[in-house]
């Protein structure tokens, strides 16, 4: 049991990272969008569909 926590925490502080850093991507990418449809014409919008 002595081996288990210190494993659960370095477990713990990783996906707590991981999560942060998601969000900051996906804060990222959404401004990107944002940034990208208001450069873009709207006439590209046919070729995606």
């Amino acid at each position: 049991m002595t081996m288990s926590s210190p494993i659960l925490a370095t477990a713990f502080t990783l996906a707590a990272a991981a999560l942060v850093a998601m969000r900051a991507v996906a804060a990222n990418r959404k401004r990107a969008m944002v940034k990208v449809r208001s450069q873009r014409h709207p006439a590209n919008t046919k070729t995606q569909g």
